[in-house]
């Protein structure tokens, strides 16, 4: 049995028989020992006996209860059969660990001989006896203590989760924040935190102030201030607002507001927390105003100059109170005195003229509805009867219900500008008069002139078909030369017009630009070969056919370009050169012509695009023309935003070079037409012509005999409409200026009736416009006076 001499302390002491004093001196000591046995037995903790080999040498009823066996279970059963933490394996390291330290204490978990765990806490002592040792060991259920500190634990968790949100909140609101924020430590100024705000308008990195303290930021000047707001905030526990300037990191300063608190944390630190406002805005704000304020009476007097240099009225209705101020510019500008004005709006509406006032009122209330805006012109009756005509704009002032409760208005004097814009708009009209009374005498002239012309050049084209003696033909072909010209210089003139009054306009549709130098050759064969000159075409590699264009304008500028080379040239050659090339970086046309004529002269070349100019008189009388050509063909060539160019020399030639920015285009592949003089067989087809000039039937009649047609000629347009009632016709030539009844009925008469009769206008009317007109208007092609033999058999051929 072990003697209570030799049993040591769980701390490691040993206790001596003295220290047993506490018992009872009366008890023996078997009485003790079984009292002590007792004591064991029924201890609310589990109680131990293990030998050295692990064996249970004895236990108590609570550790029985507790571990779900029974005591003769218990007894000789080794730890690691029940306790998770004693490994047949750990066991020698743990006794040896025993050995040393004497005792042992420390949490682990025991297993119910159901399989559940609960935590206990083992505490124990080695107990020496004859060479044996023992392990006697306390161990209590803290099963509750664990619950409470989970629970604590997670209590704990919550609280830290909140606090960082709200820590993250915090320094999201702060660092957000559109003012500085900074967190100084009080001893001896060093930054512990700034925000992004403070960072920006100081110029350094949070990186970089977090390595300064407060004393770098400020002027040495402030020293004394600073001094005194640190005395504050010791004695109140805050300071500011007040303001000084910061150091900018560029080295400029700046000014700032700050305010601050006094903040002492749970370890006793005090640190300053400031709130830091750049108010350099703010300064320039109030630099501003101040010289605004410093300028507002002298704008206030520049303004009333400048009212008065101007002649302008000011005035202010007040909407609440009816009453009506004018400045004394209103006064001068309705004609009345100060104290003849009442102050109230009727005294305004009185002066206005009767007419006006209506529209006036409106405008003016539409704007007070903030449906509109007063910008008006009205007229005013003076006293003396005198009508003047104001200019009248106004601003309406709203309040914050968004109430109109004032006007506030200008008025100035039109009334000269007025005056000159009726005699300006009566002078316009007698200009469009004129142009249009111009252009219709042009008009009218053309009609009257290439009426006589269709006999003379008619009758020349019939007489080229004659066998002539060479004197003669050579006085034909000068004659039909002459007329041509005079055709030439009538559509000159009619050309002239329409540019002038910007009425041409040009036509976009698909050509073929080698087409056209055919016609061109076509059109200049005879005064080619007349000359004994040569007419050359070169065809550029580059040159690629099919444009976007006015057919006709393009070819009356090659044909201008032409035929001025070809008459001034009485040697060698004309050459025609086309190619392609870019132009103001897009594709472009581009046509040389070539010439070794007479050349031009430098003050020749700077006249010669001028109207009714020629290189000099000399030319005129040589060479003839109305000078109107080359003007043309320059305004054609801009008109299509194109360029000319001129290089000549006198005695040596002239080259003129024609830019052309057309588009180009797919060409549909259409069997050209013969240059054929040969009239169309129509033997058997029955032609009614209605035209009132007897030289013209007579013409029309001779041209239509070679196609053997049975024709019906007509004097009028009634006749005409009567004719095809009784009578079937292949086909109708119809005059427009006739008798009785004009063409134009007539086509809509004859159309009404039979609509599959092909009508042609047969007209000297050849404007564009009237072109335009007949074919809108139903008729089937235009033939123009004087006819070309040649233009009028291809239109036949097609019908």
């Amino acid at each position: 049995m072990t003697n209570l001499s030799d049993i040591n302390g769980v701390d490691g002491a040993t206790y001596s028989e003295a220290d047993l004093t506490a018992f009872p001196a009366s008890m023996n000591e078997a009485e003790l020992l079984s009292f002590l046995k007792v004591s064991m037995e029924y201890a609310a903790d589990e109680v131990f006996w293990v030998t050295s080999d692990s064996r249970i040498l004895y236990v108590n009823k609570a550790a029985c209860k507790k571990l779900g066996y029974s005591r003769e279970e218990l007894i000789g059963m080794r730890l690691w059969h029940w306790d998770p933490c004693f490994s047949q394996q750990r066991w020698p390291a743990f006794w040896q660990q025993l050995q040393k330290n004497k005792h042992i204490d420390f949490e682990t978990q025991h297993q119910h001989k159901t399989g559940t765990y609960f935590p206990v806490r083992v505490r124990g002592h080695l107990i020496e006896q004859g060479g044996n040792a023992f392990l006697l060991a306390f161990v209590s259920d803290i099963s509750d203590i664990k619950a409470r500190e989970h629970a604590l634990q997670d209590s704990s968790d919550k609280v830290k989760v909140l606090l960082e949100q709200e820590r993250q909140k915090f320094a999201e609101f702060v660092n957000l924040a559109p003012v500085g924020i900074a967190i100084n430590y009080l001893e001896d100024g060093r930054f512990d935190y700034i925000n992004a705000e403070f960072s920006r308008f100081t110029g350094y990195s949070v990186d970089e102030l977090n390595q300064m303290d407060y004393w770098q930021l400020t002027p040495k000047k402030y020293a004394e201030q600073e001094a005194k707001q640190l005395a504050d905030m010791a004695d109140s526990g805050s300071y500011g607002p007040y303001q000084k300037e910061y150091i900018h990191k560029l080295g400029h300063t700046y000014p700032v507001l700050l305010s601050g608190v006094l903040i002492t944390d749970a370890s006793g630190h005090d640190f300053i927390w400031s709130i830091v406002q750049d108010i350099s805005k703010q300064k320039e704000v109030e630099e501003q105003l101040r010289a605004a304020k410093e300028k507002a009476d002298v704008s206030a007097f520049r303004m009333q100059l400048a009212n008065d240099s101007a002649g302008i009225g000011v005035w202010e209705w007040d909407l609440l109170s009816n009453a009506l101020v004018w400045d004394d510019w209103m006064y001068k500008l309705y004609g009345i005195s100060e104290e003849a004005f009442s102050g109230a709006y009727e005294a305004w509406e009185n002066s206005v003229h009767p007419d006006d006032i209506t529209s006036a009122k409106t405008l003016l209330e539409s704007a007070i509805a903030g449906t509109g805006y007063y910008d008006t012109e009205f007229r005013v009756v003076h006293p003396d009867g005198q009508i003047r005509t104001m200019k009248a704009t106004a601003e309406v002032i709203r309040n914050e219900q968004n109430q109109a409760v004032k006007v506030i208005g200008v008025n100035y004097d039109i009334t000269e500008k007025v005056n000159a814009m009726k005699t300006m708009a009566k002078a316009k009209q007698a200009a469009e008069n004129a142009v249009k009374a111009k252009s219709d005498f042009l008009a009218n002239m053309s009609h009257e002139i290439r009426t006589p012309m269709n006999a003379i050049l008619g009758g020349l084209q019939l007489l080229h078909q004659a066998k002539l003696e060479p004197d003669l033909k050579v006085i034909l072909d000068n004659a039909a030369f002459s007329a041509q010209s005079l055709l030439t210089i009538i559509n000159d003139i009619l050309d002239y017009s329409k540019i002038e009054s910007n009425q041409l306009t040009l036509e976009q549709v698909p050509f073929s630009l080698l087409d056209v130098l055919d016609s061109v050759k076509y059109d200049l064969d005879s005064l080619v070969s007349r000359k004994g000159i040569d007419l050359l075409v070169t065809i550029d590699e580059s040159f690629a056919d099919g444009w976007l264009g006015d057919l006709v304008r393009v070819k009356q500028v090659l044909l201008n370009l032409v035929s001025n080379a070809v008459k001034f040239t009485d040697q060698g050659c004309v050459k025609v050169i086309v190619s392609c090339i870019e132009h103001n970086r897009q594709q472009a046309l581009c046509i040389d012509v070539i010439d070794s004529g007479i050349g031009m002269s430098p003050e020749a070349q700077q006249r010669i695009f001028e109207r009714f100019s020629q290189a000099d008189s000399s030319t005129t009388r040589k060479y003839g023309g109305t000078g109107l050509g080359m003007s043309i063909t320059l305004s054609l060539v801009k008109l299509m935003n194109g360029a000319l160019e001129l290089t000549s020399q006198a005695g040596k030639g002239t080259q003129i070079k024609v830019v052309l920015p057309l588009a180009q285009t797919a060409l549909k592949s259409n069997a050209q037409q013969s240059e054929s003089l040969s009239p169309p067989d129509m033997k058997g087809r029955h032609i009614l012509v209605a035209e009132d000039n007897k030289i013209n039937q007579m013409l029309i009649k001779a041209f239509l005999k070679g196609t053997q047609a049975t024709l019906t000629i007509v004097e009028n347009g009634k006749l005409a409409v009567e004719a095809a009632i009784c009578t079937e016709f292949d086909l109708i030539l119809m005059d427009i200026h006739m008798p009785e009844m004009d063409g134009n009925e007539a086509q809509r008469q004859i159309h009404a009736r039979n609509p599959g009769i092909p009508v042609i206008a047969l007209t000297a009317n050849v404007m564009t416009e009237d072109v335009k007109g007949y074919l809108a208007q139903g008729f089937v092609a235009h033939v123009g006076k004087p006819i070309d033999m040649n233009s009028l058999y291809q239109v036949l051929a097609r019908f």
